[in-house]
């Protein structure tokens, strides 16, 4: 059986004031560098084959800062861009809540057929981005692979792969730099864990970028 890892990208500056990033590109912060630095020294000793990742630069710089301790290249692709939150974002969920009451409430009820104003659904995200997964997969079927992307992303992804209706994908934390680990073989997928991140409290997981 081959490996997928999931990972989101390291901490914003949208992150830390609660902002909807969605397709805005948004760099990482301090920390998010570190984080991106303790993810690598985590990877240095897990095999990989290939890194994927979104081509918004908060993921991408994470990707790379990984490949760069595996001797890898990352493949950026577009498919795997946060979900689009159009009008909402750079707006705190505060702020969309006082303008957009009626929207924020079915958004959070019905995610997966809701269209966030000038934005997507969670059903729109799930059809652009699970099957450039399975293209990826398809091209590593013994292999190990990393894909970084983002946390509505991943999400999407999880959901799907465990056959969880999206309207539960709220239920789901995937926290910033965090890795969540699939067995996979051809359409059959098995989670080994979710959401881990005790390697970026870990100290002797440095590594110098």
């Amino acid at each position: 059986m081959a490996k997928l890892y999931l990972i989101r990208h390291g901490e914003t500056e949208y992150n830390t004031t609660y902002r909807f990033q969605g397709q805005s590109d948004i760099p990482l912060n301090k920390n998010g560098k570190r984080q991106a630095g303790r993810l690598a020294a985590f990877f240095r000793g897990i095999p990989l084959d290939a890194i994927y990742c979104s081509s918004l630069g908060r993921a991408r710089e994470t990707a790379e800062t990984i490949a760069k301790a595996k001797g890898l290249t990352p493949v950026a692709l577009d498919a795997f861009q946060e979900l689009r939150f159009g009008k909402w974002e750079g707006m705190t969920g505060q702020d969309i809540q006082k303008q957009y009451a009626k929207e924020w409430k079915d958004f959070f009820a019905n995610p997966a057929n809701t269209i966030v104003p000038g934005g997507e659904s969670m059903n729109d995200v799930q059809q652009r981005a699970y099957p450039a997964l399975r293209k990826i997969l398809e091209k590593y079927p013994q292999g190990d692979v990393a894909l970084v992307a983002h946390g509505g992303i991943l999400r999407v992804l999880i959901c799907t792969m465990l056959g969880v209706d999206l309207n539960r994908t709220w239920h789901l934390h995937v926290g910033n730099a965090s890795t969540t680990c699939f067995y996979y073989w051809g359409n059959s997928y098995t989670l080994e864990y979710a959401n881990m991140t005790y390697y970026l409290g870990e100290p002797s997981l440095e590594l110098e970028i």
